[in-house]
């Protein structure tokens, strides 16, 4: 700690700053000033934390000097010297919350003692101070947390008493029980460049932003994702689709909602029936989680309200449709295949099914058609469960029917090229692929769909087509194609880790460790000490 020592008498202040031995107490530097405006001077360079300091002195006495320190700092502490019993010092120094008062002629074990104490008294103040960030840090880390957990037992089916026990807590939950409640569902797509390898990450940050937000505080809303990764917002009071029932305040959520999450996001709306009391909240999710399923029929984002569910009914595979469609394969009648996909795709809009993945089920059946088909015909390798696995994920990830449409007939395009007498071409194609991989790979806005575009294939079969020839996934290549040339540039010694990260297309020093130790299992510098020596 840092002690400074004022006083008009310089005999007084080296006798002070020597003859202590101020390493003992805690003490590690020492300064000394003539009055208090000298020391307010010295405090602009170097702040003390605690202040033996005499009162009567020329220019500016201690108290005048602790008044104005007291403005800027208070928790300095602040020991005083003086020859004066005089009660209004006493007063002063009181007032001035002064850590001590030791009266002239000097004693050098009573000032160390007064000294030591002080610093005892700064050190326990710290720590508290230390332990209250720590705990205020923690908590505010947690709360968003703790506010999902609420959230997601309000959208079970809980008992009254489960009710009860949210309701006891006021600090967690300051609802009314007999309250109006709305609850919104959103589902969140990522394009395929951007989908990350765990979304759990992106979801925390989305929950902290989300409880930052303004609007969610002045509304009382309480955030938090469900079992299935649908963000579910929790809002008091009763919100419909009219701008009578204040649907502007729900825009306005909406709006800020996409502005929170970057472009390559796409968020689909849900806005579930109003509804009284706590113990309801699990049927307001209900509908808001069906009224969000209807997204699925709408290849626009929007926010739709349960009021526009109308009539639904189950979507189930034809069995004869799907021999039929096997049929028109085997003789190459590929356009009468993609009529048949157009067709089902046409009855899934009409039945408006609310269980999407059993609509995914069907055209997921059409697609293993497709791939069984292509390998009969040679066209391709017979796919294995880990392809079929893989194809279902990328297939569970489809936001619209209509993207859902034209991912199942883009695995068409292999027949399209067979029939064209172009799949000669493949090693060309390939070869083509990768040479645009390793010329743009650095660029700003560099894509997968870039690629597709550039080869003539469209998004979905490019990704499917590479990892047939190659092995791995166009971005696991891409990857791959980065983290050879971060070696090659990091045995440069005078590139910056930032001029690296640019020249490989990633957006800053810290993505680029982050990345490369996730690839090699070793830090850019680590590598660079490694292989430089």
């Amino acid at each position: 700690m840092r002690l400074l020592i004022i006083d008009d008498e310089e005999r007084t202040r080296e006798l002070l700053r020597k003859h202590i031995a101020w390493e003992e107490i805690g003490i590690t530097e020492v300064q000394t000033a003539r009055n208090g405006q000298d020391a307010l001077n010295v405090f602009g360079q170097w702040r003390a934390d605690i202040v033996l300091c005499d009162v009567r002195m020329p220019k500016m006495d201690g108290i005048e000097f602790a008044k104005r320190l007291r403005w800027t700092d208070a928790t300095c502490k602040i020991i005083f010297l003086s020859g004066y019993s005089d009660k209004e010092y006493l007063l002063s120094a009181i007032q001035l919350k002064a850590a001590n008062y030791i009266e002239k002629p000097i004693h050098l074990e009573t000032v160390r003692s007064a000294v030591e104490k002080a610093v005892v008294q700064r050190q326990e103040e710290e720590d508290r101070i230390m332990t209250e960030k720590r705990l205020h840090a923690g908590y505010e880390r947690s709360l968003p947390f703790l506010k999902q957990d609420i959230v997601r037992r309000l959208i079970s089916e809980g008992t009254s008493s489960e009710i009860a026990m949210l309701l006891s807590s006021q600090h967690s939950l300051p609802y009314q029980a007999d309250g109006w409640f709305t609850v919104m569902a959103v589902s969140l797509y990522w394009t395929p460049a951007q989908l990350p390898e765990d979304p759990a990450f992106l979801q925390e940050s989305l929950l902290h932003q989300l409880n930052e937000l303004p609007l969610m505080m002045s509304l009382g809303a309480l955030c938090g994702f469900d079992a299935i990764n649908w963000l579910i917002v929790v809002l008091p009071e009763s919100y419909g689709s009219s701008y009578r029932n204040s649907r502007q305040v729900l825009d306005q959520l909406y709006s800020e909602l996409k502005q929170m999450v970057n472009s390559q996001i796409k968020l689909y709306v849900g806005v579930g029936e109003p509804v009284k009391g706590l113990q309801h909240i699990h049927r307001a999710y209900r509908t808001a989680y069906e009224a969000g399923n209807l997204n699925f029929y709408n290849d626009s984002q929007n926010m739709i309200f349960v009021d526009a569910l109308g009539q639904h009914q189950a979507f189930e595979s034809d069995r004869e449709q799907l021999k039929g469609y096997r049929e028109l394969l085997r003789r190459g009648e590929v356009d009468e295949a993609y009529t048949v996909i157009e067709d089902w795709a046409s009855r899934a809009l009409l039945c408006k099914d609310l269980d999407i993945i059993r609509v995914k089920d069907v055209f997921f059946q059409l697609l293993l058609v497709t791939l069984e088909v292509a390998a009969i015909e040679g066209i391709a390798e017979q796919a294995e469960d880990e392809e079929r696995r893989y194809i279902w994920k990328e297939i569970d990830r489809i936001p619209t029917l209509l993207s859902l449409k034209r991912y199942v007939a883009s695995f068409l395009e292999s027949f399209r090229k067979v029939a064209s007498h172009e799949n000669g071409h493949a090693t060309g194609k390939m070869r083509e692929v990768i040479r645009y991989i390793h010329t743009h790979f650095h660029e700003k806005g560099f894509t997968i769909g870039a690629i597709a575009e550039h080869v003539t294939l469209s998004e979905t079969y490019l990704c499917f087509y590479f990892k047939k020839q190659k092995g791995q996934t166009v971005k696991e290549y891409i990857s791959e194609v980065r983290v050879e040339k971060a070696k090659e540039l990091l045995r440069e010694q005078d590139l910056k880790l930032y001029d690296i990260a640019t020249r490989l297309g990633l957006a800053d020093a810290n993505y680029f460790t982050t990345f490369f130790k996730k690839y090699t299992g070793i830090t850019p510098s680590e590598y660079r000490e490694k292989h430089t020596k």
